[in-house]
């Protein structure tokens, strides 16, 4: 006998860890103009808290979908990063998802590719030598 996992679980999960990841980018978010890193960490603050009322989805998706287009923006501007590119699209048609009413699984699985999508550029912004001064 093994264990099941709800359906309604996987879309949540995913969509929760997506906004968790977007909390991290979005709170070491590297823009000199003070306004723009406070707009991005209130977006990404407000698309964590709502992302965990599964009925708000929507919602938490157009919070998300701001704060990945302005870092994702600036980040592909400066440092070029290929997921930079891909990730404001990406989340366009994870809201667009939303709208039509997916399948929770597919929801989730479609949150997890931007945890991923993020995480690649997270990984490529850390290798970065940013603050190493000889």
């Amino acid at each position: 006998m093994g264990y099941e996992l709800p359906m309604k679980w996987v879309g949540t999960t995913g969509h929760v860890g997506a906004s968790l990841a977007l909390l991290v980018a979005g709170w070491t978010f590297l823009v000199w103009l003070p306004n723009w890193r406070w707009l991005v960490r209130a977006l990404v603050l407000a698309g964590a808290v709502v992302a965990l009322f599964p009925s708000l989805s929507v919602l938490s998706w157009a919070f998300t979908l701001g704060a990945s287009a302005i870092m994702a923006a600036k980040e592909t501007h400066c440092f070029h990063f290929w997921s930079g590119r891909v990730i404001p699209w990406y989340a366009l048609g994870v809201g667009l998802s939303l709208l039509v009413g997916l399948d929770r699984t597919v929801e989730g699985v479609l949150w997890i590719g931007m945890a991923g999508l993020w995480a690649a550029l997270m990984t490529g912004r850390l290798k970065l030598p940013l603050f190493v001064i000889d």
